[in-house]
């Protein structure tokens, strides 16, 4: 097991097995610093999660769903640990998740081309010493599982269409065999066409690869299509959890209603 300690007193740990879990996170709240002047003092936290608890079954994708600002991508980055003022406790079985972002212009970096974008996973892994063949085979294998030509590997992120770039991002993602992703928001910047297609494509990988998944979304409409539950986040509490059938069907929290409401999948 590692352990981390972070400056607000949380933990976070990485364990070989959490049974049939891979995210047990528990009580967490979350800071933000703010570099302004506040009453005389720099630094001053301001609290962006408020005693958020929740776990991700192997296997099993998880929605998080609420309006913007509500909090759904602070909690994706303490998980991936990229945040590290919190309390209370996070733990993953195995290696931090991989994350895929709304927009993948702006995670992709424009000056290199999609085949060097797609490598770097495997230079940087230190689990594992990839030769320059194996690179390229694995390369070529996970290109063909997302659905890409191999002839898009030699042009540059800005050469490429919405979709074909979201799908470089999901492969990038996958490249070491993950075992738990998080999507955040992966297909809200794509047209209805392509978002179908992305979405059909985390489904395909999902049942292929046994993913389990963390899917951050605004969209409730697109959280019942994939997910298996779904969390109902405002303002860095969870006010509401469960399976998505029985959310959708019975909501019990007003404002679970309400966005249902402006979904339109609730009179």
């Amino acid at each position: 097991m590692a352990r981390i300690s972070v400056p607000m007193g949380g933990i976070f740990e990485t364990e070989a097995s959490l049974g049939d879990r891979v995210l047990e996170a528990s009580g967490l709240d979350v800071f933000y610093r703010d570099r302004t002047k506040l009453l005389g003092r720099r630094n001053a936290l301001t609290q962006a999660l408020h005693d958020v608890s929740l776990t991700v079954g192997r296997g099993e994708i998880v929605g998080l769903c609420g309006e913007s600002g509500c909090g759904k991508t602070t909690l994706s980055k303490a998980i991936c640990g990229i945040i590290r003022d919190f309390d209370g406790q996070i733990r993953l079985a195995g290696e931090r998740p991989q994350m895929v972002f709304q927009d993948p212009f702006g995670s992709l970096n424009p000056s290199k081309r999609i085949g060097w974008l797609l490598e770097e996973p495997l230079r940087v892994d230190r689990a594992r010493s990839w030769t320059p063949q194996e690179r390229e085979r694995r390369i070529a294998e996970v290109v063909r599982q997302v659905e890409l030509d191999e002839t898009l590997l030699d042009r540059y992120p800005d050469e490429l269409s919405g979709g074909q770039r979201q799908r470089v991002a999901i492969a990038t993602a996958i490249m070491r065999n993950p075992t738990f992703i998080i999507a955040d928001e992966p297909v809200s910047a794509l047209d209805v066409t392509i978002q179908a297609q992305v979405l059909s494509l985390l489904r395909s990988l999902h049942e292929d690869m046994g993913l389990s998944m963390l899917f951050i979304s605004h969209d409730l409409r697109v959280v019942y299509q994939i997910c298996d539950r779904v969390l109902i986040m405002r303002q860095g509490r969870i006010l509401e959890e469960g399976d998505v059938a029985s959310v959708y069907r019975n909501p019990q929290h007003e404002y679970t209603k309400a966005l249902l409401t402006a979904a339109g999948l609730r009179a």
